[in-house]
Parts: structure tokens; sequence; C-alpha cells
């Protein structure tokens, strides 16, 4: 039985590389894209008056957008790309950079990708496929480059120190042992080195392999050093408008920060941000409303630590604000008695609680104390957006954690490659350009798709409209 049997590698065969991609292949997307774009801004743009040419911007970034896209992120494995795979030889015609231009172009150009990241969002824009109108925002932990063997908090350094003078001491029994005893010494001078950071109150723990990073708690790993990864979804599309990465642990604050940022890259008026009870914050929506962004925020729960406290501050106590006091369940009146750093009140009434038969079920002390951040009209005002508008906070799970499924299940990316905040900006930048393309393919393909049903809609109307035009003729001279 005969087999199909290939082309003999011996015998000279001339063959163009547009000819071995195909039409519709994702790197034509990637090279048309990048090819429009303006990468004048990027360092080594122009050739020098000596030593050898750089390489051209936009062949770099079309390097790095596709490797992104086909889960090859590192220089090395990049660099054996470009010497055997026939769509990196089409993507740079033929090119060959090795891995340390690779790797530099990254590092001496971290700011420009983020910049490129942003002006591509305005480009979207600007086509019609963002309209910012309604952006959702959240966050998720990415691990860091440093393992968490070389991170260290005050007490893991108090417990690591005390260790080390154990073992010293142990040793300075055994005169064979002094070469350790000298290990163990370098060792505690450099754990002293970073307790005497953290106690001058620089930094509250030490990242030895990335300094930026930090310790954050993972959803479904625990504990691990990573960074915290903020971006605004836009509801249109599902199209990443804005992203923006931190070492801060918690996403608390990080609403206004986000939302302002991707509000005056787009050039929007008015927006309408919304995220989950993690971003709940008097201050952030202050910030918000203040510069046209309007918030719907989930509420958190009031927490009740005693069961035996039955009446809560928002349910069972009424604010008169004419009169700048609350009253309580028991209608007493509780005033105003001072004001905390940061804008909280407090609202208390020492004699009528004394007193008061309702205190078991009111307050665990002596007295029940009420506060009212100052700026607590605009965390109404996010309450009555979420109240009037459940259906537009309805999509902030889908809008939200689409890109982030994605990015980690889809295109593989767990950790950063690169270190330090600047750079993994760089990085988390390319990350979603790339998440970003992949979902311009598929809109496109279903507008194609779309356009295909309505063209043979149209040719089946068109058809019936000539044989009934012909059964008419045909009646009218029959």
């Amino acid at each position: 039985m005969g087999h199909i049997v290939g082309t003999d590698r011996n015998q000279l065969a001339i063959r163009s590389l547009d000819e071995m991609v195909a039409i519709d292949s994702p790197v034509r997307q990637i090279d048309k894209m990048i090819g429009e774009s303006d990468t004048s801004y990027f360092e080594k743009a122009e050739t020098k008056a000596t030593g050898r040419p750089p390489f051209d911007p936009k062949d770099m970034l079309k390097l790095y957008v596709y490797g992104m896209d086909n889960g090859i992120v590192s220089s090395r494995k990049l660099d054996r790309e470009c010497k055997r795979n026939v769509e990196v030889m089409w993507l740079l015609n033929g090119l060959q950079p090795d891995d340390k231009t690779i790797c530099n172009f990254r590092r001496e150009n971290a700011e420009k990708l983020a910049r490129f990241f942003n002006e591509f969002c305005r480009t979207l824009a600007k086509k019609g496929y963002i309209d910012g109108g309604i952006l959702a925002v959240d966050g998720t932990k990415i691990r860091a480059n440093n393992s968490r063997h070389n991170n260290f908090s005050a007490s893991k350094l108090n417990k690591r120190i005390a260790l080390l003078d154990k073992r010293i001491a142990e040793y300075l029994t055994e005169v064979d042992k002094n070469d350790k005893i000298e290990e163990l010494k370098k060792r505690k001078a450099k754990y002293e080195l970073f307790r005497e950071s953290i106690s001058s109150g620089k930094v509250n723990e030490v990242s030895v392999t990335d300094p930026d990073s930090r310790l954050m708690k993972q959803t479904n790993y625990g504990m691990d050093v990573s960074y915290n990864v903020q971006t605004a979804v836009d509801s249109k599309h599902k199209l990443v408008a804005g992203v923006l990465v931190l070492n801060e642990t918690n996403d608390l604050g990080q609403l206004s920060k986000t939302a302002k940022a991707v509000k005056k890259n787009l050039y929007l008026d008015t927006t309408i941000v919304i995220a989950d009870k993690g971003y709940y914050m008097t201050e952030d929506f202050k910030t918000c409303h203040e510069n046209g962004i309007d918030t719907i925020v989930a509420k958190p729960e009031e927490k009740r630590t005693d069961e035996n406290i039955v009446f809560g501050k928002h349910d069972d106590f009424r604010y008169d604000k004419g009169n700048d006091c609350y009253y309580c369940p028991a209608n007493q009146i509780l005033k105003k008695t001072s004001e905390k750093y940061g804008g909280l009140r407090r609202y208390e009434n020492r004699s009528a609680c004394g007193k008061c038969p309702l205190r078991p079920h009111c307050a665990k002390g002596a007295r029940r104390v009420i506060t009212r951040h100052i700026s607590i009209e605009h965390a109404e005002q996010n309450d009555r957006n979420l109240a009037a508008n459940p259906h537009i906070y309805k999509l902030r799970q889908e809008l939200s954690e689409h890109p982030f499924g994605t990015v980690k299940r889809t295109m593989g990316i767990r950790q950063f490659l690169t270190r330090g905040l600047i750079n993994v900006a760089a990085e988390a930048a390319l990350i979603f350009l790339c998440y970003n393309l992949k979902r311009l393919r598929n809109i496109q393909q279903d507008n194609n798709n779309n356009e295909g049903d309505i063209s043979q809609h149209i040719q089946f109307f068109a058809v019936f409209c000539w044989i009934f035009y012909y059964l008419s003729f045909q009646q009218e001279y029959r």
C-alpha cells in the first residue's frame, strides 16, 4: 500500500514566505496594526551617526506582540522563533535579532510600551470599538519574579535572626564549625539590614529579587509575592480600555485612579464605572464624582461581631441633615462630639445611653458611637445609583472577569518575567494589548459573519422579488 510522499528536501523549491502564511493568519493583523502605528517616540528609533543601525521599533513590537499571542514570552524563545518560525520570518522580513537585543528593547522602552498601549486604546475609541460609556474596574494578582522565600516582613526577620543566633551559639562549642559560623553571621547581618529598612518606615516588607513586589493574598493560591493589576473594561466589546499596575495589596482606593486615567486617555466627558464591594470608599467616590465619573459600586454588608447587637447603623439610626445629628432607636439625639483625621465625625450621647433599656442590644460598652464621613453624600449618591441601575451592575462580572480568564487560562500568563514596577507595567501593557487584538479578531470575524448572513438574506429577497415580478408579469399578459 502506497503512502503520501512529500517533496524531496534536497530538491530546489522556490516559494515565497507570503505563500506559506495563511491569508487569515493572526500574524497579518499584527503586522497591519503595528505597521500603521506611530513609534517615533521609542528609544533608538533613529539611526545613530556611528555604529550598526538599530532594529526598527515596529519590528521589535511585532515580535513581542506575536510572542504574547502565542505564549512565547521569554527573549531566548523569541530568538529561536526568529530562526525557525515561518510566520515570524514573514513578520520581520527575515530579520533575526538575538535574545539580548530583544530583552534590551523592552527594558529600555518600558514607559514607551505603556504609552503605546494607551494610544492603541485611543485608536480603538476613534474607530468605534470602545465608547467609554460604562467601564468595569477590577483587579487581579499576578505573581512577581520573586520567591516567597526571598520576601521578608518584620516578624519573619525576627524569627530568622533568633534562629541564626541559636545556631551560632551551638556551633561555637565545635571548633571545626568556624567556617559555618562566618556564613551564619553574614546571613544575620543581611537580615538585620533588612530589618533596619523596615524599622525606618520606608517599607513594610523587603523583597530581595524584585524590590517593588509585595506579598499579597491570592484567590486560589493563598499568599504569594505579586503585583496588583487593575483593569478598566469597556462594556461595548469587552475590550480593555486601561491598565494600572500597583504594588499595593488592597483594591480600596484604586477606583478613582484607574477611572481617571482612562477618562483622560480617551478624552471622555463623562463615564460610569462599576466595581465590586472591595472598592467601596467614600473618598474615592468623592474624587470620581468631582471628575465627572458616576459610580455604581456594591455596598458591603454591615458587620456585627456581637449577636446581642441587633441595631445597625444604617438600618436603625436616622440622620438629620439639618441639625447634623442622629436619632437612635430609642428616639434619643446623638450629637457630634468630635471629628477625626480623615473626615470621620463621631456622634454620641453618654447620658442617654447610660440609662437606656435598649443599651444591651445596641452597644457593647457604656455607650453607642456612630461615625459619619464628612463626604458621606457621595457614598449615598453611589448607593442611589446602585439601587436605580441593578441591570448595569449585573454587567460587572462578565466584563471584569473576561480579560483575566483569557490572560491566565488561554494565554497562560501566571507570572511576570520582568522585575521592577516600571518594567512590570510595560509587560502588562503588552499582555493586554495582545488580549485586545484577540478580542478584535473575534469582533471582526463576527461582523463578517453577520454581513455574510445579511448578504444571503438580501440575495434571497432579490430572488423572491424577481419571481414575484415574473409571475405578476405572466398573469397580466395571460
